[in-house]
């Protein structure tokens, strides 16, 4: 027999994988569909496809779980293209269960089968409670399986949730290239739903990875449905003044871009990274892939100051949600570190 499960997944908790297991007893084959799979970094959808996958595939794992499938599937504005979809998509299916009142519909009026999930009650177990639970700094770790836990750990998943609750819409991702293959760095943007690249790097070219350079780096992401600019105004290889107020800085590289946040020309570019973040899903990009050796992690310091929240991305299902640096003080429109 072959099973379906839908669900969002948001996270993948418990009561979904003690379904799995009660599916699992006679050895069927599930086939196990991610909905909402364009969402992510919202309010009902903080996780990625791809997190949301790697939770399921770690915690199916440590259940020695092998006979399973995933896919993903679109929201559709339309109930018959959102089933015509799921059957292209996943094939023949014998029954599915699904907690969704909504997916339950559409399945029983396309003459599906559907069961109840009756493995845990949706009011004292689900995505919805477990994000509460967050914003309530209340523990969720029993909640969870292990595989689940070490996706959120590593994502900082936690903090991404608690900041979408403050910050909502307004945010801003950060990538350093480093030596990535061009084909890996637009899957990690698509990861992300980066929409737009902002180059901030003051001389866009790299010797030793030259599939960075400006010009390769625009056509290929243009190919992608991705758009490239290059902020010549956020650039970093600035030098400290002799004056310099930024005392906190012992690194002359770091203390001379602080100098130059006070700059009129970084203000406009920050404002026109303002405007585009605003628009559309954009990605800050640098060269370093750690943000704490690369000036990016000043600029998000003074985005944050701004009301926004930072999401460094530092590999595939592997982010960090920026803190402003405590010794970081307002100061005429910009920051001084003291």
């Amino acid at each position: 027999m072959e099973i379906l499960f839908i669900g969002r997944f948001q996270p993948f908790h418990k009561g979904h994988l003690n379904t799995i297991l009660s599916i699992c007893k006679n050895r069927n084959e599930i086939k196990i569909v991610i909905g909402s799979k364009q969402f992510s970094f919202t309010e009902i959808n903080p996780f990625t496809f791809e997190e949301r996958k790697e939770m399921i595939e770690r915690s199916l794992k440590d259940e020695n779980i092998q006979n399973f499938k995933i896919f993903g599937l679109d929201d559709k504005m339309s109930y018959s293209k959102w089933f015509k979809e799921l059957a292209n998509t996943v094939g023949y299916f014998d029954v599915c269960y699904t907690g969704n009142k909504l997916v339950k519909k559409i399945l029983l009026d396309n003459k599906s089968k559907v069961e109840k999930i009756g493995e845990f009650k949706r009011d004292k177990l689900s995505g919805t409670k477990i994000r509460k639970m967050i914003l309530l700094n209340e523990k969720i770790e029993h909640l969870l399986p292990e595989g689940t836990l070490k996706v959120i750990h590593k994502t900082d998943g936690i903090e991404r949730i608690r900041n979408i609750d403050i910050t909502g819409s307004k945010r801003v991702f950060t990538v350093g290239h480093s030596t990535r293959d061009i084909k890996d760095f637009v899957l990690l943007m698509k990861e992300y739903g980066i929409k737009e690249v902002v180059d901030i790097r003051t001389i866009p070219k790299s010797r030793h990875n030259p599939q960075f350079n400006s010009g390769s780096l625009k056509t290929v992401l243009a190919e992608n449905g991705i758009e490239y600019k290059h902020f010549k105004e956020l650039g970093g290889l600035r030098k400290p003044g002799k004056d310099s107020i930024n005392t906190f800085w012992e690194n002359e590289s770091f203390r001379g871009f602080a100098d130059y946040m006070q700059k009129k020309e970084f203000k406009v570019g920050i404002t026109k990274l303002v405007k585009i973040s605003v628009k559309k899903r954009t990605a800050v990009m640098c060269a370093e892939v750690l943000p704490w050796n690369c000036h990016r992690s000043l600029i998000a310091d003074l985005l944050t100051a701004k009301h926004f929240s930072v999401t460094h991305i530092i590999n595939h299902n592997e982010t960090l949600e920026h803190k402003i640096n405590k010794h970081a003080e307002r100061y005429r429109g910009s920051l001084v570190y003291k």
